[in-house]
């Protein structure tokens, strides 16, 4: 008995590791192509990178992502509890969402670093000290709250040195043309930023969580046609 339930929580683990790695392949896959390719294209990149919609690829990979955990639950002894299985959903969506923003910043520092010609551990302190200027935070948590508000950043070392006076002076141009305060356009940036982030959380979320209730649903489907199929057999 305690070799069959060994075997089973190994089964259950190596389903597991397998589905979030193939989610995690895929969305950083994606993530990379987007900003090789799609992004740097004229006008239609940078909106398309301002308003995020290659996170729109989240509905698709946490639909598999949750059908994949909660059909590998068909490897658990019956009894276990909904809420345990999905403990492994709680744990590996933020892993897999912030993925890509993990691998954008990455990116963001490479192009920074050939761009200046400098050395990558340079390019990370001239990047933080900027990032924290402008966010009050430095690394990739810098570089989150930051686009939030500027979704395309300085590639350069001399544009990143000055981000925050340029982005002031486009706030203060926007004020002198239209008459209203500098504080209102923070506030529209920052709330748009974090909406659209937000928004994509709880699509992520959402997705994973009806998914991995239908991964459950058809791992007790086969669960239990597995018990009576063979009392069919014998009658």
């Amino acid at each position: 008995m305690a070799r069959l339930l060994k075997s089973a929580m190994l089964r259950y683990a190596l389903t597991i590791s397998l589905v979030t790695a193939l989610v995690l392949v895929a969305r950083l896959a994606i993530t990379w192509a987007a900003e090789v390719f799609l992004h740097p294209l004229p006008i239609a990149g940078g909106l398309i990178k301002s308003l995020e919609l290659v996170e729109l690829s989240v509905v698709p990979l946490f639909a598999l992502l949750g059908f994949g955990l909660g059909a590998a639950s068909r490897s658990l002894p019956a009894k276990t509890s909904r809420v345990i299985k999905a403990l492994p959903l709680i744990v590996i969506l933020p892993l897999v969402f912030f993925s890509s923003y993990w691998l954008r910043y990455h990116l963001w520092l490479d192009q920074i670093m050939t761009q200046a010609n400098l050395p990558r551990d340079e390019v990370i302190a001239m990047a933080n000290t900027a990032l924290e200027r402008e966010s009050g935070s430095a690394g990739f948590w810098g570089y989150y709250r930051t686009t939030t508000r500027m979704p395309i950043l300085p590639a350069t070392g001399a544009e990143l040195q000055r981000m925050t006076e340029d982005q002031n002076w486009f706030r203060s141009e926007l004020t002198r043309f239209s008459g209203i305060e500098p504080g209102v356009f923070s506030m529209i940036f920052d709330g748009a930023g974090w909406g659209i982030r937000i928004f994509y959380m709880i699509l992520a979320g959402v997705t994973g969580l009806i998914y991995v209730l239908k991964g459950m649903a058809w791992a007790d489907t086969q669960r239990l046609r597995a018990i009576t199929q063979p009392k069919k057999l014998n009658s």
